[in-house]
């Protein structure tokens, strides 16, 4: 892919497993050096061990995103030990499943809103008022769902706040544009992630669920985080610039936006 990331900061939650570890990775790729973001200890040092390996710069911070006030000081630690922040990737977010629009605790439901959208919210604007102070521009993208589309085979507190996700982005887009800076959001559909069960053991249920069904989509094929990180390191390469604002389905057409 053309383009490059060097002399650029990362920070990316979530960053231990899944759309988080791949993100990563394919941002040190472009030459991106990495703040990996996430509750787990072992999983965001063998994110930094992966980045490193690609030969970019990598620190580990290891924090529970559910605790807002604790944010502010994070992004701090990353700028005195990174020195500035380029690029945020808002991608850790838990499901809170099963529960229902109907059927849910208010502990489950302050759990997945304190991590899926409370979180993003004070990392934007921690991250995006040190953007505006430094001057230069530059890239926020949020990991959506198509979840936050679909009226079927969502657990709701999730899908609300993925949806949450959405309006942020386009809001942030419009704060932040006239500073340079782009915000974006990705909408992946079924993906091979822990949060869908993946990797505990036979991962055919997850063929099911894309080949027919509320979360088929039209070419049958199961994403892997992979997909969805080429879209998010597109959305942070200069051959972006000129798009802001958008939420982009990775859905293979599960979700399909009115033009």
């Amino acid at each position: 892919m053309s383009g490059s990331l060097e002399g650029q900061v990362a920070l990316v939650t979530g960053a231990a497993s899944g759309i988080g570890r791949a993100t990563a990775l394919a941002l040190a790729e472009v030459g991106a050096a990495v703040a990996a973001v996430d509750v787990s200890a072992d999983g965001t040092t063998s994110t930094v061990r992966a980045v490193e390996a690609l030969g970019a710069e990598a620190r580990a911070y290891v924090a529970d995103l559910s605790d807002s006030g604790s944010l502010p000081g994070l992004v701090q630690s990353v700028l005195a030990d990174l020195g500035r922040v380029d690029i945020l990737v808002n991608c850790a977010g838990i499901s809170g499943a099963p529960h229902s629009s109907v059927d849910f605790t208010d502990e489950k439901f302050d759990a997945v809103v304190a991590v899926n959208l409370k979180a993003p919210f004070v990392l934007t604007r921690e991250v995006g008022n040190h953007m505006i102070e430094r001057g230069g521009g530059g890239r926020i993208v949020n990991i959506s769902s198509s979840a936050s589309f679909r009226a079927t085979a969502s657990p709701a507190i999730y899908a609300a706040t993925k949806a949450g996700i959405n309006a942020l982005t386009r809001s942030c887009a419009a704060d932040l544009g006239r500073h340079g800076v782009n915000v974006n959001a990705v909408a992946p559909g079924v993906t091979r992630t822990a949060i869908v069960g993946a990797g505990r053991g036979d991962d055919s249920h997850l063929d099911a669920m894309v080949q027919s069904g509320p979360l088929a989509n039209l070419t049958g094929r199961v994403a892997e985080p992979e997909d969805v990180a080429d879209v998010v390191r597109f959305l942070c390469l200069p051959a972006s610039r000129q798009i802001t604002a958008q939420v982009i389905n990775t859905s293979a057409g599960l979700v399909v936006s009115a033009g």
